[in-house]
């Protein structure tokens, strides 16, 4: 190998990413911000929370908060299927769940090989992406895990 191609492996600086699907649709979020994946989960629903809230589960103990991150993302409400899993993220020490369709696999991704995407026309409390990623054919918009909770409305 020569000292070129070293120089661009070491340059190639990889993250992982855990990757799911909302409305056919994958999505990322950095393994690191993700504490685990649950499935057959009993969410139960808090009153006066805005739609996007589903509700609370007890995980080991501890409240955790978790939205459909359908909603949260603007895209239409679906029912729940066999494939649906929260994703329990840490957010400053809190567990917040995320209520997603289904989990597709964890991803290496080349930190180089994400592409911006315009935040043109984004409103307040939209949750922000770190860009999008291609590989094989798919398209993976890889998000900001604090902008989907940090900019949430929790209270209607």
């Amino acid at each position: 190998m020569s000292v070129t191609q070293l120089r661009r492996r070491s340059e190639d600086s990889l993250s992982r990413w855990v990757c799911f699907e909302l409305a056919g649709q994958l999505y990322g979020l950095p393994i690191l911000s993700v504490q685990e994946v649950l499935r057959d989960t009993a969410i139960e629903p808090v009153p006066g929370t805005v739609a996007q809230v589903l509700g609370v589960i007890n995980l080991r103990g501890n409240v955790v908060t978790v939205l459909d991150l359908r909603r949260r993302l603007g895209l239409p409400a679906a029912e729940p299927q066999a494939d649906a899993r929260v994703v329990v993220l840490d957010h400053g020490g809190e567990s917040i769940g995320l209520f997603v369709d289904r989990v597709a696999d964890v991803r290496k991704v080349i930190d180089a090989a994400i592409k911006p995407v315009p935040e043109i026309g984004a409103a307040p409390g939209t949750a922000r992406t770190r860009g999008v990623y291609t590989r094989d054919g798919d398209l993976v918009t890889l998000l900001e895990p604090d902008s989907l909770i940090d900019d949430a409305q929790f209270l209607g």
